[in-house]
């Protein structure tokens, strides 16, 4: 199977190149949102083993059948920390995380980079979008079978969720999707790292495959240190 990258981007949300100057500038959890309770990590299971293949071929069709979706998100880790704000995607290729403030990140990938730009610091990290997980999940055909190994698939009445992990063996960590199980829509992911921590994502109030300003994935930085 090809491997499915597991880094956690920069605020946690999918790779650790960024993590450093991410981690300072997360906020301690809000009142208008709950800090959701983290179990003991769940065995891999699999509900249904027989009907594995055909349940992952429904999940690639769901999340093939959405071009685009926008909305909020909000990320938790088992530390206790907490950041939120407006998500953009558009498939393949482009992503726009926007934290709220005072939190000063904003991520952005064009189709072939992924940039981190902290406003405060006036500094602009990159790395490829190959390099990392949100490669797969912007794939223009999304295969959890060929491009991931999966260690997990839970089905419930209300969700249905699938981990995964690197393929390869040679990254740590998993992330595990939740899905509604009435129509497949992903509603958050939590990536466990090898040290047993986790960080949690959830979308809310999306919007699926209308137009979205394709300057959203651009970001101009000529005036910024760009720390390549």
């Amino acid at each position: 199977m090809k491997k499915l990258m597991l880094s956690i981007t920069a605020a946690a949300l999918l790779a650790p190149v960024f993590a450093p100057a991410v981690m300072a500038q997360v906020q301690p959890a809000q009142p208008q949102y709950t800090q959701p309770q983290y179990a003991a990590p769940v065995q891999a299971a699999f509900t249904d083993p027989r009907n594995v293949p055909a349940d992952l071929a429904r999940i690639d069709a769901a999340m093939n059948s959405t071009s685009s979706f926008w909305g909020r998100f909000a990320q938790y880790t088992s530390d206790g920390s907490f950041a939120q704000g407006q998500v953009y995607i558009r498939r393949p290729g482009k992503l726009r995380f926007e934290y709220d403030a005072p939190n000063p990140l904003l991520i952005v990938s064009d189709g072939v980079t992924l940039t981190q730009q902290d406003k405060a610091l006036e500094t602009i990290d990159r790395v490829p979008l190959s390099a990392t997980p949100l490669n797969y999940f912007l794939k223009e055909n999304i295969n959890l079978e060929n491009d991931t190994e999966v260690t997990s698939l839970i089905k419930t009445a209300q969700e249905w969720r699938v981990t995964a992990r690197d393929g390869s063996g040679e990254l740590d960590g998993a992330i595990t999707m939740v899905f509604n199980a009435s129509n497949l829509a992903l509603k958050e992911w939590i990536i466990a790292d090898s040290f047993g921590g986790e960080t949690r994502v959830l979308l809310s109030d999306l919007k699926y495959n209308g137009r979205i300003n394709p300057r959203l994935f651009v970001l101009r930085d000529n005036d910024r240190r760009d720390r390549r």
